[in-house]
């Protein structure tokens, strides 16, 4: 493989098929080449039951039938080649995906509830595990695609910060809204400031940062961050809040055509971690949602 290879897995999900037309596009525009996988499970193969192997290998050549003709039908002039695989999910597409561009996947998130929940939490509507792993273990950057519909949406959103990371984030996401010709939005959180109570009774608390000086830093921080890159063209808005991260970057994604989050980019038992912020963003799928490294 290359690095001018998508590698987009698909399974029976209603979402998979999505995923395979959004990577299909994006092969498309971008000269690609694409690689279609279905995994069947090291579960089955530990059964050591020749037929139920059979039928899953039969099931996945479906699959993957059903992926090239979507291919086949969206972007017929993109070099795609299919494969099925044995073994366990997350190990499988991080060794097959580890020297391609982009790693895609479908989730059936179909958008957030508008409940608010922790990482520990598992939204109603916000079915993002299988993506969150992937996520979590991929060396290259990985593209959760939701069965959502962005199509009347023309808006990139970006978490920025002033880590390297951060800046990662952001140039993959100014070279999407060049190469797309989409609005560009730059999202910077700041904690929710500390308060005092101290001497107030029964009154509300009392922020002990002023909120507009708070905002100046906030503002402050975004333009550092935005600093030096070019931006000549493109149409960009900025928003600064006072929220946790990832639900800042969700509530700006509800208009968004794809957002991109920085993640750690670790090796070892650290890998199998993401970031609070990507893996809430991941667990509130709002739209497609790329997770640079």
């Amino acid at each position: 493989m290359t690095h001018t290879e998508i590698v987009v897995g698909v399974n029976r999900s209603a979402a998979a098929l999505g995923s395979v037309e959004w990577a299909a596009r994006r092969a498309a525009r971008t000269g690609a080449r694409l690689r279609v996988v279905h995994v069947i499970d090291e579960a089955i193969r530990a059964t050591d039951n020749a037929e139920l192997l059979l039928a899953a290998q039969s099931h996945g050549q479906r699959i993957l039938d059903e992926a090239l003709d979507v291919v086949r039908r969206v972007a017929p002039d993109v070099a795609v080649e299919a494969s099925l695989e044995q073994g366990d999910t997350v190990h499988v597409f991080g060794d097959l995906a580890e020297s391609a561009a982009l790693l895609v996947i479908g989730s059936d998130a179909e958008g957030s509830d508008g409940r608010r929940t922790t990482e520990h939490e598992s939204p109603k509507r916000s079915r993002g595990v299988r993506g969150i792993r992937l996520a979590a273990a991929s060396a290259v950057p990985v593209a959760v695609i939701p069965s959502v519909d962005v199509s009347d949406r023309n808006r990139i959103v970006v978490g920025v910060d002033e880590s390297e990371l951060g800046g990662r984030a952001l140039a993959f996401a100014v070279e999407e809204a060049r190469a797309l010709g989409a609005t560009l939005v730059a999202v910077h959180a700041l904690p929710v400031p500390p308060v005092s109570d101290f001497g107030l009774g029964n009154q509300s608390p009392a922020l002990i940062v002023d909120p507009i000086d708070y905002e100046h830093i906030g503002r402050a921080a975004l333009e550092r961050a935005l600093d030096g890159i070019d931006l000549d063209g493109l149409s960009v808005d900025h928003v600064v809040v006072v929220d946790e991260p990832a639900f800042a970057i969700a509530d700006a994604a509800r208009d968004a055509s794809l957002v991109v989050v920085g993640s750690h980019g670790r090796t070892g038992i650290a890998r199998l971690l993401l970031g609070s912020v990507s893996h809430g963003v991941l667990a509130h799928l709002e739209a497609p949602t790329v997770v640079v490294r």
